[in-house]
């Protein structure tokens, strides 16, 4: 089985003593918390853009002509 090659970079980040302690008392991995934070961050806004754009597709079929196509 091959392993999958993710490119990476090292970063700095400044943040708040108040964010990062608590995963410090819990032992946990910043790096792993980092990306779960990011990845989660990245859904939520996808989710916002497809809210965002509620009502601003127009359709070229009819309700009456989607039924009939599901039919």
């Amino acid at each position: 089985m091959k392993k999958q090659i993710i490119e990476t970079r090292k970063i700095t980040v400044n943040l708040p003593v108040s964010l990062i302690e608590p995963f410090v008392r819990e032992k946990a991995n910043l790096t792993e918390t980092i990306k779960e934070a990011l990845t989660m961050y990245k859904q939520n806004r996808a989710i916002q853009e497809f809210k965002d754009s509620r009502g601003k597709f127009k359709f070229l079929l009819s309700a009456e002509e989607l039924k009939e196509l599901r039919d």
